[in-house]
């Protein structure tokens, strides 16, 4: 059967006026893309659409967004405050089960996620009417609940497993976390005495150290611009030159030289240049955890450019500034904090350039800020080694419960 036999597409969901806080809750792609509900991804607003009401039973789809382009959550619950933005579709159907059909489309997020266009902003999306006439081959509802039975009971005994882990990763995260605001703001002897002066948001610093803004002590310069899909998709090698991806930021705090994407470049283009000690801004992002996330340019790099959703910020002085320590100090809750505040914008997330480069940072000495960055280097690597091998655990998990639902959907096994 076509899906559009098997239930109905409700709503590519609605675009409404967002207010601070209101009765009426609007999802979005990055609400539910992680597997569960994320409410800090949660906007608000008045003029809810009835159309996009989400209610129980639902299945949603992300259907635009590159990096989470056809996810699929099952929407169990009875609060009927939930509306749809217009990133996300909504399929119901009251004769079939969509607990079923979110199976389904579970381990099926690569075909998915390869059907998509290029809408005339160059954002991909998934194809209703692809979608729509995608065939299924379905067993009668008796089978489906049977189905559906089976794996909820298996698999969240998975996801109890994957729970926990994901609790334990996280408290480490926090000591590593906490480990960076005491050293960037305090120092590594924690004795210094704190000024009574205050840097907006950002709380006092030590007497010693000294305030600047950025702008005063760096310049900003643009990621790649002009560049249409086909030149990020072209197979001509000859004209491809290396960039760094908006995920070779968000993942790391210093550029991996292992994991460069690649960009078609004519002779001539005028095109800034990235180098050693730059510090790299995401000024776009699906999400405020992400935004203006920041990491640094370790080493020599050659011919190397930036993602179009970057700036880049240049120190004039490195005898002042060591770009790792202010690549970490950003990092810090605080400054983290500030950043998001700074934000806007609801399906995508976007800071001004005139935000960070009149922000403030308070910097020690050189060698202190040298002497910083090693200790957090050695202590946060110990702690990120501990957070892969927990990430290992979690992905075999992930794998063990894809390969469930792919045996018992696809009749491998019978229930």
């Amino acid at each position: 059967m076509r899906i559009k036999d098997i239930c109905d597409f409700v709503s590519r969901g609605c675009t409404p006026s967002y207010v601070e806080y209101s009765p009426y809750k609007v999802m979005n792609q990055a609400t539910f893309s992680k597997g569960f509900l994320d409410e800090s991804n949660l906007r608000y607003t008045e003029n809810a659409n009835p159309v996009a009401r989400i209610c129980k039973g639902d299945l949603l789809i992300a259907s635009t967004g590159g990096g989470v382009l056809g996810k699929v959550y099952y929407y169990d619950a009875d609060d009927t405050s939930f509306y749809a933005d217009s990133h996300v579709s909504i399929l119901r159907s009251s004769k079939n089960s969509m607990k079923y059909l979110y199976y389904y489309f579970f381990i099926r997020y690569e075909m998915i996620n390869s059907t998509m266009v290029k809408g005339s902003t160059n954002q991909t999306e998934l194809q209703k009417n692809y979608l729509l006439n995608h065939d299924v081959e379905i067993p009668s509802l008796k089978t489906q609940q049977k189905v559906v039975r089976f794996l909820d009971e298996k698999i969240s005994i998975i996801d109890q497993k994957v729970a926990l882990l994901t609790a334990k990763r996280e408290l480490f995260k926090a000591q590593k976390q906490v480990l960076i605001n005491k050293v960037t703001n305090m120092g590594l002897n924690g004795n210094h005495f704190i000024a009574k002066r205050k840097v907006s948001r950002l709380g006092g610093y030590p007497i010693e150290w000294r305030l600047y803004r950025i702008k005063d002590i760096a310049y900003l310069y643009s990621g790649l611009t002009g560049k249409s899909g086909d030149d990020f998709r072209s197979e001509d090698i000859s004209k491809q030159k290396p960039f760094i991806p908006y995920t070779n930021i968000l993942n790391n705090t210093y550029i991996n030289e292992c994991q460069f994407s690649y960009v078609v470049l004519e002779d001539g283009e005028n095109q800034n240049l990235v180098k050693r000690n730059d510090l790299l801004f995401l000024m776009s992002s699906e999400d405020y955890g992400s935004i203006a996330k920041t990491a640094v340019v370790k080493n020599d790099v050659g011919e190397l450019y930036l993602n179009s959703f970057c700036k880049g910020v240049r120190f004039y002085d490195e005898k002042l500034v060591y770009a790792p320590f202010v690549n970490y100090q950003l990092s810090s809750t605080k400054f983290r904090d500030y950043l998001r505040l700074e934000a806007r914008g609801f399906t995508r997330i976007n800071i001004k350039v005139d935000k960070i480069s009149s922000m403030f940072v308070y910097l020690p000495p050189l060698e202190e800020q040298k002497a910083i960055v090693s200790y957090l280097d050695e202590k946060c690597a110990k702690i990120d080694t501990i957070i892969c091998n927990i990430n290992i655990q979690i992905d075999k998990l992930q794998s063990l419960k894809k390969s469930l639902i792919n045996e018992v959907i696809s009749g491998k096994r019978t229930v």
